[in-house]
């Protein structure tokens, strides 16, 4: 068998299973019009069941406290990590002095470790 000769062969058995199931299948007028009729009644009722969960979120949301979203939780800034200490600098006091004119730098470095004298 040839590939045209397959392809006329299914187009004429599924063209026949449709007229088998046309020829079944009731009407769609009489299909639509044995469909139970919703009242008005009852779709009003569906809408606001539906709607009352949504309306609850948004009043939950309205109700709750607003905070600040540019505060850092106390937890979080006054934490330090256990190995902070590795990572500074030799010398930090030194670096983060303002030198003053006329004064060594070397003798205010002391002079804040010791206190004033």
């Amino acid at each position: 068998m040839s590939v045209p000769e397959d392809d006329s062969r299914l187009r004429t058995h599924f063209a026949n299973l449709r007229e088998e199931d046309q020829s079944t299948a009731p009407p769609f007028d009489r299909t639509a019009a044995s469909a139970p009729a919703v009242s008005r009644r009852a779709s009003l009722l569906r809408i606001a069941l539906a709607a009352m969960p949504v309306l609850a979120i948004a009043v939950m949301l309205a109700v709750r406290p607003h905070r600040s979203k540019d505060a850092v939780p106390r937890e979080l800034s006054a934490w330090s990590s256990p190995t902070a200490f590795l990572l500074e600098t030799p010398g930090r006091q030194l670096l983060n002095q303002t030198p003053r004119l006329g004064e060594p730098l070397i003798r205010s470095l002391a002079a804040t470790q010791d206190g004033p004298r």
